[in-house]
């Protein structure tokens, strides 16, 4: 029955093409005003503004299908949530959140290589996702590189200064690496 409604979804997809989410022209001034932000509360409107606009597909049925992903990862039915992912960025390669939702799952699976080429997909579809760049920084963190945490650190700061812990982590970081103190 799943490989019936995988190429049924496959085949309705493939009439409509991709929602380039990660080029709405909003995103530049939101980013322009995320990263000038000076309150937590202020960076979670422009993070909910961001976030509206590259969680939209342009497809009703990759909705569908991301929700049923996100309902089976709620019940931690991980199989399942990651054979949805994996139809839909099959189906659109080019839509950078299915990429990120896949790889946040096979980081939570410990598949921390997947994840990792996965999150170079969303970096190379939208250079500006944070939150891509806040689970490299961690999956190399974990793995004692460094140097690599702390540029993903730091980049992801660069574009959302209201993360906080991930700036905590990157001022220790630059004290082990660089064998200063991070800047105040």
């Amino acid at each position: 029955m799943r490989p019936l409604m995988a190429a049924l979804a496959i085949a309705t997809l493939a009439l409509f093409p991709a929602r380039a989410d990660h080029n709405d022209p909003r995103l530049a001034r939101l980013f322009a005003q995320l990263g000038a932000v000076r309150t937590a509360p202020e960076a979670a409107a422009l993070e909910s503004q961001i976030m509206a606009i590259w969680t939209r597909s342009g497809s009703d049925t990759v909705d569908v299908l991301i929700d049923r992903a996100q309902t089976a990862v709620a019940a931690q039915d991980f199989a399942t949530a990651k054979t949805l992912l994996d139809v839909i960025v099959e189906m659109r390669p080019g839509y950078a959140q299915a990429w990120f939702r896949r790889a946040e799952l096979l980081a939570a699976m410990d598949s921390q290589q997947e994840a990792a080429a996965d999150l170079e997909k969303v970096l190379e579809l939208e250079p500006r996702h944070f939150g891509a760049l806040v689970i490299i920084g961690r999956i190399a963190d974990a793995a004692g590189d460094k140097r690599a945490a702390l540029a993903a650190f730091r980049r992801a700061v660069a574009l959302n200064p209201m993360l906080e812990a991930v700036a905590r982590r990157a001022g220790q970081l630059t004290f082990e690496v660089e064998k200063k103190p991070p800047p105040t």
